[in-house]
């Protein structure tokens, strides 16, 4: 079976090129034989992502309605193997269009899963501080990071409109963060198929004992 991800496009700027650096990415994954489901802010579900959150999927009760674009992306979250992230650093830190996204879902979706992180920036630094931020924020929601990160440096040069030529660091570190995403999916896929999830939810296993 080929391995899953879910790739999110961190992304939401009227002029952007994070859809470019993801299509580079999701083309490297599906060399590898990864199915890839692109989950981008501003065009899945006709731009629902892009209202700032107010009421998480996990907050609705029993009987009242989800709303069908969160019910369609959390199912396809939950059925990722692993997740990744594309997305540009902004005021040194996660771009809001990503954290807005992806907070919609709680942990029970990403939980048991590796990640791995893309980010970039027009300087000479390829959203390292982004990068940096984004550790703990995918580490809380669950799905961890691998060690290694794929940044771009002067990504407007690298992917430009009308084309632009990807450099050799970009394609070797991207094989490496690639290298390790693919390992520890098989490996955690593997282990949870065989003996499913360590525990309970947070809610069951701690809140419920009280």
């Amino acid at each position: 079976m080929p391995i899953r991800c879910a790739l999110f496009v961190g992304s939401t700027r009227t002029v952007r090129i994070g859809p470019r650096v993801a299509a580079y990415v999701q083309q490297q994954m599906e060399h590898r034989g990864f199915e890839v489901d692109l989950l981008d802010p501003v065009t899945t579900h006709d731009g629902f992502f892009m209202k700032l959150m107010e009421k998480p999927a996990f907050h609705y009760r029993e009987g009242e309605t989800v709303p069908a674009p969160l019910v369609d992306v959390s199912n396809r979250v939950k059925a990722a193997d692993c997740i990744a992230v594309v997305a540009p650093e902004m005021n040194h830190t996660v771009a809001p269009g990503l954290a807005n996204m992806m907070s919609y879902f709680g942990a029970s979706a990403y939980a048991f899963k590796p990640s791995g992180i893309c980010v970039y920036s027009a300087g000479l630094w390829g959203g390292a501080r982004a990068g940096v931020a984004l550790r703990p924020f995918l580490s809380e929601l669950g799905c961890l990071p691998v060690s290694s990160m794929l940044h771009i440096a002067k990504a407007q040069s690298q992917f430009k409109e009308d084309g632009g030529v990807v450099e050799l660091v970009t394609e070797k570190t991207c094989e490496r963060m690639l290298d390790q995403l693919e390992w520890y999916s098989h490996a955690l896929k593997t282990h949870k198929d065989q003996h499913g999830a360590p525990s309970q939810s947070y809610f069951e296993q701690i809140r419920g004992k009280r």
